[in-house]
């Protein structure tokens, strides 16, 4: 009895459900009452641990019980999850971790341990701890201990340097750069001791090969499912549902007769006129950003519109236009609806109409000129994250923004300005150059640039653009980014490629939907011309893509996932990869592909998604970003196709009848393509997994911290298992069940993309969005 329960599928499946749960549960709890909490109830319990032990011995009997051991490729990775498992129990209770601090000059052999403290027997000796900033900034580019090694009992002594992403082992301990005393004279390292480390790097090694060679045996799940594919007819065709608003907002209320004298209007409208070939000379200046990216100008401008009134334009004008427009006029443009207000309550605090979107600098302010919304404000940034409603973000938004119109007024962004013999390459803006910079010429140059533009003499300008150009590379050329590049970037920036490829993945995939469904009812329109064309136009989309991440690497100098809107662009990537490249047999899930890529893209551009380039902190300098990020949210692509092809299933399972029987095979075959997605996905998401458990013991000595993002990522791992093994279980399998699932599933990935990036707090939640 008990040999029969523990080698049920079911068995299996209510186990795995217990951990997903589980997990959830403790995200959840981390969130309101801690980690150490959550580690206490769920992560650390024993009954959290005996389930995994239970699943781990389950396997093993499902294993043998099915004589999986014939195929080699699936005995591997289910083996090695076993290994895993192994590896991870004897660093939990035999490994342990801690911290030790060292000043300059010192050395030091205790690691503190919690409120306890034990001796290695060797000693680290610190002889020079160095940090080093991004130009301009506060902010750390890299940070490194220059360590000797005594070891008096072997005899040993040699220098290395610890820093982010390189680490030293010795006797069993590995040291990792963490931290550093406020006076930047001291160092701070984590170290562990784990047994378990060979063991779990075993294990992993068998689950990456296990995976890949999964994908190519003959005997495997994956390979009979792909014969089915390219035995399908061509008529299995794209049935994709599109939800896209039509509605693009627009702020008519920019202008109103009642708030504006004619003076202001004449004057805005000869701006947007006349101003554009100034404005866009003004954007090729270089910028010194916050963090210290150097970055033209333009950039810097479009990143400020879009803060204030969420859009790429306003009223007609560029981003550099407004910013001008702004810094030379500041008094008319503090009385120009140009801050954007979301919700109906805070423009009533505001005094102004409830359904206007824009209001206006000098609209914050009652007549006395004292802050309308300091309590309100006060209040909200009191308040816990998790307790804030739309209201209260909105207020700390509008106080965000309010800020940034004032920066803009006073021209304290537009840090243009090198300080000549700066040891930290630090640029300043036009009121602080005037006090610390002795150049006459920039001085007199800026003075008339900002004069012209205040008199709307716009070709006079030029000269004193050049002028200010000549004195950034003549003072900042140690900093300054090649022409070609700056060049590339407002080129970049005017082209707005992606936002552009969203409309065109969405058109053509409404134009596949029309085709799809006049398709499914006459073969009359199946032809070899119409699929080629569909493929030309994907190929074409697809190159643009491809064409787009590229350039944005080139511009930041780094691999383009590293926040939010990166990461949904390269999710867009992949969802065409998985179209283009391994489902292109089947035109429905091609058009899935571009609907789900749409979406994505467009979505990026919707809310509060900054697309800004920064500059990377120092842990995400490593080749493993690139690897760890770009394989796990390659496979979100997939499993957004997986949740499309669903829907699709769904749809025809509704049109379904006695009068159309040939419904049946066309479910049958999306079935096994929603199948093939789902398994790329999983594979992507595991090897994914796992690799940033590789860079996590390199980095800073831990596989796994249960951070809300890694736990989620577990508990997506835990659903997927569940969707494509709940075919097994023949007394409830069907594909209307499977396709129910396959959409459902998403949710798991939506809550560990979005969910843990805007409201869940964790080291994972740096890209955007504030944590619960």
């Amino acid at each position: 009895m008990i040999y029969k329960i523990m080698s049920s599928y079911i068995t299996m499946v209510i186990l795995l459900l217990i951990l997903a749960l589980g997990a959830t549960a403790g995200t959840f709890i981390e969130n309101d009452f801690g980690t150490e909490r959550a580690r206490e109830l769920v992560y650390n319990a024993y009954w959290y641990e005996l389930t995994l032990f239970l699943t781990a011995m389950l396997l093993l009997i499902v294993i043998e019980k099915t004589k999986m051991y014939r195929v080699k490729a699936r005995t591997l990775f289910h083996v090695a999850f076993v290994i895993i498992l192994f590896g991870a129990a004897l660093t939990r209770y035999f490994g342990f971790d801690g911290m030790m601090s060292i000043r300059e000059g010192k050395k030091s052999n205790i690691i503190v341990i919690g409120d306890k403290s034990i001796e290695t027997p060797f000693y680290l000796a610190l002889k020079d701890f160095t940090l080093t900033r991004y130009p301009g900034s506060r902010s750390p580019s890299e940070f490194s201990s220059a360590i000797t090694l005594i070891d008096e009992i072997d005899a040993v002594r040699f220098d290395t340097d610890i820093y982010m992403n390189n680490t030293l082992s010795y006797k069993g301990y590995k040291f990792f750069q963490t931290s550093y005393d406020t006076d930047e004279k001291g160092t701070k390292l984590s170290v562990n001791k784990d047994p378990g480390m060979e063991v779990t790097y075993i294990g992993y090694a068998l689950l990456f090969l296990g995976l890949i060679l999964n994908l190519f045996d003959k005997k495997s799940r994956f390979q009979f499912l792909i014969r089915k594919i390219k035995n399908m007819p061509i008529a299995s065709l794209l049935l994709p549902l599109v939800f896209v608003s039509s509605a693009i907002p627009t702020y008519s209320d920019s202008f109103s007769d009642s708030s504006y004298s004619k003076y202001v209007q004449i004057y805005l409208e000869d701006h947007k006129n006349n101003s554009k070939t100034l404005a866009s000379a003004f954007g090729t200046l270089v910028v010194q950003g916050p963090v210290g990216r150097m970055k033209p100008l333009d950039t810097q401008n479009r990143e400020v519109l879009n803060k204030l009134t969420g859009r790429s334009t306003w009223e007609g004008m560029e981003a550099n236009q407004v910013v001008l427009g702004m810094f030379s006029r500041p008094e008319l443009w503090k009385k120009v609806n140009i801050i954007k207000i979301k919700t109906a309550k805070l423009r009533i605090l505001l005094g102004v109409p409830k359904t206007q979107k824009l209001v206006k600098f000098t609209d914050f302010f009652a007549v006395n000129s004292s802050y309308k919304l300091t309590a309100e404000v006060e209040r909200a940034n009191a308040l816990v994250p998790s307790r804030r409603g739309a209201y209260e973000r909105d207020l700390i938004r509008a106080d965000e923004r309010l800020n940034i119109a004032f920066m803009s007024y006073r021209g304290v962004l537009l840090t243009l300005f090198p300080l000549p013999e700066n040891v930290r390459n630090k640029w300043v803006d036009f009121k602080t150059m005037f006090s610390l910079v002795d150049s006459s010429k920039v001085k007199r140059s800026t003075s008339r640039l900002l004069d012209s533009t205040y008199n709307r003499n716009y070709d006079k300008g030029f000269t004193y653009i050049e002028d200010i150009r000549a004195y950034q590379n003549e003072f900042g050329k140690s900093v300054m980014p090649e022409m070609k590049k700056l060049e590339t970037e407002v080129w970049f920036n005017n082209m707005v490629l992606f936002f552009r490829l969203s409309m065109a993945y969405l058109l053509f995939g409404l134009l596949f939907l029309i085709y799809g469904i006049s398709s499914m009812f006459s073969n009359r329109l199946i032809g070899t011309k119409i699929k080629m064309l569909f493929s030309g136009i994907a190929f074409v989309l697809f190159s643009l893509h491809t064409f787009g991440i590229g350039l944005r690497w080139y511009i930041g100098g780094y691999a383009p996932i590293s926040n939010t809107y990166e990461t949904m662009i390269y999710i867009a990537y992949a969802s065409i990869l998985a179209g283009v490249v391994f489902l292109r047999k089947s035109t429905i899930a091609l058009s899935a592909s571009f609907v789900m890529a749409g979406i994505f893209i467009f979505s990026a551009y919707l809310g509060e998604i900054d697309p800004e380039i920064t500059n990377l902190v120092p842990v995400l300098k490593s080749y493993w970003l690139s690897v760890h990020v770009s394989v796990i949210t390659a496979s979100y692509g997939f499993f957004g196709v997986g949740a499309i092809l669903g829907l699709i299933t769904l749809v025809l399972f509704i049109l379904k009848t006695t009068q159309r029987p040939h419904m049946d095979a066309h479910i049958q075959n999306i079935t096994y393509i929603n199948e093939v997605a789902l398994s790329l996905g999983l594979t992507l998401l595991v090897i994914g997994n796992f690799l940033g458990g590789i860079w996590a013991n390199e980095s800073w000595g831990r596989y796994w911290g249960w951070d809300p993002k890694e736990t989620w990522a577990y508990i997506s791992i835990l659903v997927y298992v569940i969707v494509l093994h709940i075919r097994l279980i023949k007394k409830i399998y069907t594909p209307y069940l499977f396709a129910v699932l396959s959409v459902l599933a998403f949710s798991s990935i939506l809550m560990t993309y979005f969910g843990v990036n805007f409201y869940l707090a964790g080291m994972h939640s740096y890209a955007t969005g504030d944590p619960v």
